[in-house]
């Protein structure tokens, strides 16, 4: 059995001909060419370079992700069992889905999920939106038509029991994260407050006292369906290798069990612009409920949908508190988070979602 290399520097070419023997020639040379500053919180990212003996053949360049180099960002993937997770998703669901993901040419772990690799197919030429910019009407509704066929491809599907890895929202790790919350508002609130406002502070505040009751909640809904969950601007290529019309989703590290529009409220609350957001909000959430509605899905009003995507807002407040104190690495890597913690409890704001601690609280 192969060791599983702890960061990208570790990657051998011996260990890369041990473990894609039979799905690739023989390699002889690899260069690893490190990723652009602030991507990959929770995984160090590198293409990889790869040479091959004469007469064999193989891609010239595979993306190789491993932990996190910060120790705080990996303490919180293995305790959230974020990098087993992804490995799992490779192994099992990848290569099943009907929409656009990276092909998978080797995944694993160490015992709790420390270390892990992923050799993972590289998206050559692809566009990636950038998180801190925000994306356009258009991108969105491009996200949103993948994660919608996503959705309904799971939606009360059996086959989300069998995906033992796969966690539900209130599965002990997260319950956990109410002690975290509350421990880390204070700092968060002292960081934050001005921006956020006192109303819509008191609100997290509330919310995170009452985060496991918020995720029984949504946990006993009978909608449920397999969900991204990192549903953000970078972690979708644009056109390719893949494509030219084509939209890959990448990093399932966070992946879950939970109600579709979790991953709108994400999408549409973390990776737009207030301003842009506000003028397409309605639009997109009704072509969600549109597509996912065409493709099967029942018993699913739109009424009951902008419910779903208020009640994910207001998780993803308290969700930001939780993962406050992750640390960007670099300066892109601090505004990214400051982007990605701000944008969504903004939205919330605008959505009134302390109405809704009434119905867990």
């Amino acid at each position: 059995m192969a060791n599983v290399p702890a960061q990208v520097a570790e990657i051998t070419v011996e260990w890369m001909n041990e473990v894609l023997v039979g799905r690739v020639g023989t390699v002889t040379g690899v260069r690893a060419e490190r990723f652009g500053e602030g991507v990959g919180i929770l995984g160090e990212l590198a293409r990889l370079h790869l040479t091959y003996e004469p007469g064999h053949s193989g891609p010239a360049t595979m993306i190789a992700k491993c932990q996190s180099p910060a120790p705080e960002n990996q303490f919180l993937g293995q305790m959230m069992g974020f990098y087993e997770r992804e490995v799992n998703f490779y192994r099992e669901v990848a290569t099943q889905l009907s929409i656009r993901v990276p092909q998978p040419y080797h995944a694993d772990c160490g015992e709790g999920g420390l270390p892990f690799i992923l050799l993972i197919e590289d998206i050559s030429g692809a566009r990636c939106p950038d998180q801190i910019a925000g994306i356009t009407p258009h991108e969105a509704s491009q996200i949103i038509d993948l994660v919608a066929r996503l959705h309904a491809a799971f939606w009360d599907s059996p086959k989300l029991a069998e995906m033992t890895w796969l966690p539900p929202m209130n599965n002990p790790l997260y319950q956990a994260g109410q002690g975290m919350a509350l421990e880390r508002f204070p700092a968060f609130a002292e960081r934050f407050g001005e921006r956020i406002g006192p109303d819509m502070l008191a609100t997290i505040e509330r919310a995170c006292h009452h985060y496991v009751d918020m995720l029984h909640h949504v946990s006993a809904q009978p909608h449920l369906t397999f969900t991204h969950t990192d549903c953000r601007a970078e972690n979708y290529l644009f056109g390719g290798s893949a494509g030219a019309d084509a939209v890959t989703m990448v990093d399932f590290q966070l992946c879950t069990k939970h109600f579709g529009p979790w991953d709108v409220a994400n999408l549409i609350g973390g990776s737009m612009t207030p301003e842009v957001r506000r003028g397409c909000e309605a639009e997109l959430i009704e072509q969600y409920h549109r597509t996912v509605t065409s493709l099967g899905v029942t018993d699913y009003s739109l009424e009951q949908c902008w419910h779903d995507y208020r009640m994910s807002l207001l998780q993803s407040c308290t969700a930001s508190v939780i993962v406050s104190d992750l640390q960007g690495g670099n300066d892109r890597g601090a505004e990214l988070l400051e982007q990605l913690f701000l944008r969504p409890i903004i939205t919330a704001t605008d959505h009134h979602v302390g109405d809704l601690l009434e119905e867990f609280c």
